[in-house]
């Protein structure tokens, strides 16, 4: 697909007429990101917003001991970075290409020159903007409050609802995930989180098979019950 095609499944940029992502199209740089590389850091930040049109990208926070803990695994559709006007991520943020990935860059200036002619799309940044801080808010509440089990699913359920299909009362995850991501997501350990998950496979809660699947509904009584 060119990079136009790319641009218009943007869900930032879905409703805006082609002559508007004509004017992106020109305003911006396509750029392919190897997996692993780090997009944007604390030490290399880069004011400029990102359009993730194919791959996955992981957000997250390293402490002074170099523990990390991730914030959002962000895929197709997604943006992030930030401007001196607006910010979806802050300066501690690491950006972080989890797979081979293609990003649209767009500069502050540009961006906000653009902006400013298309107020609907300020809208449309402030509702993903309360969307994050809305799920950060509630994975926080749940890491404090409630053990790995319950972290767990609550975070599983979450990604499949936010990128999976629906068969039956299975739920895909749409992502590749390791177990050290998904501890990473949770606060726990890589070895604690591989244990509950096999537990949970046993139970009927999860499988794998190319995907990672989610029984929604077993979960979600799980969840309710808790």
């Amino acid at each position: 697909m060119d990079k136009l095609t790319l641009l218009s499944q943007i869900s930032l940029l879905d409703e805006l007429p082609m002559e508007d992502l004509k004017v992106i199209d020109e305003l911006s740089e396509m750029k392919p990101i190897k997996k692993g590389t780090m997009i944007v850091s604390p030490a290399q930040p880069i004011e400029a917003l990102f359009f993730l049109k194919q791959g996955q990208v992981r957000l997250f926070r390293s402490n002074q001991h170099g523990k990390q803990f991730t914030v959002d695994v962000l895929v197709d559709g997604n943006i992030f970075g930030e401007t001196s006007s607006l910010t979806l991520t802050d300066d501690q943020i690491y950006a972080e290409a989890m797979t081979d990935t293609y990003v649209c860059i767009i500069g502050k200036h540009e961006f906000e020159s653009f902006i400013e002619k298309n107020p609907k799309i300020a809208l449309k940044l402030i509702n993903i903007l309360s969307s994050r801080l809305k799920e950060l808010y509630s994975l926080s509440e749940k890491i404090a409050l409630s053990d790995v089990k319950y972290r767990l699913l609550y975070l599983l359920l979450h990604l499949s609802e936010k990128t999976g299909k629906r068969k039956n009362e299975w739920q895909s995850i749409n992502m590749k995930l390791t177990h050290q991501d998904l501890a990473n997501m949770i606060g726990s350990t890589r070895e604690t989180t591989s244990a509950i998950l096999s537990q949970m496979k046993k139970e009927n809660y999860i499988k794998k098979k190319l995907l990672l699947h989610v029984n929604a509904d077993k979960v979600q009584s799980f969840l309710d019950e808790y």
